[in-house]
């Protein structure tokens, strides 16, 4: 159970970007269980309202968040953009499947695509959340972020670290420091570190 991280999450957006970029979303499905807990629509235009008829511009990571950029079909002003953001936390799983494909048990938000593919949200223990917003830096744990790790120079990491205290492993995995090391990546990191 741990963490999805960086690589993992990598591949995720990779398939996405190939399969749902330019797609439409045809419909919405959030289910009960999924409603109050895992759905979070800071537009206040209404979660199903907002992403019906929008199209999917973009899917990019960003430390342990999948962004989906979206066009909305009746904009106001016309163009605008939007963002659904996932924090898929500990046990969050997007799924791609054929409508007619047996719904895993703890299903909690699907998106029908022009595709002809489901987008489905499948989280055991209800941890992750989509947050809906049209501005990101409203989403928690996501404004304060630091850089990805793969964009910074050993300097630019070397001058990061100073202001932390304490024990190297719990200053790794703070996504202030560096954005998206877990814990398996930070012992991995230790190790070749010696």
């Amino acid at each position: 159970g741990e963490m999805p991280e960086l690589p993992e999450l990598e591949v995720v957006c990779e398939v996405l970007v190939r399969r749902v970029v330019g797609a439409t979303i045809l419909g919405v499905e959030v289910a009960p269980s999924g409603a109050a807990i895992v759905v979070r629509d800071l537009t206040r235009r209404g979660f199903r309202e907002t992403l019906t008829g929008a199209t999917i511009k973009n899917v990019a990571r960003r430390s342990k968040f999948l962004i989906f950029t979206l066009e909305l079909a009746a904009p106001d002003p016309p163009d605008s953009l939007c963002f659904l953001a996932l924090n898929p936390k500990l046990t969050g799983r997007l799924q791609l499947a054929a409508p007619t494909d047996k719904r895993r048990a703890k299903t909690h938000v699907i998106l029908s695509l022009s595709t002809g593919d489901e987008l489905r949200y499948v989280d055991q223990k209800r941890m992750g959340q989509l947050y809906l917003t049209d501005d990101l830096a409203q989403v928690p744990e996501y404004g304060g972020l630091g850089p990805e790790p793969f964009d910074i120079s050993v300097d630019e990491f070397r001058q990061r670290l100073r202001p932390f205290r304490g024990e190297i492993k719990g200053i790794l995995t703070r996504g202030e420091f560096i954005a998206g090391i877990g814990n398996a990546y930070a012992d991995e990191i230790l190790w070749a570190a010696r």
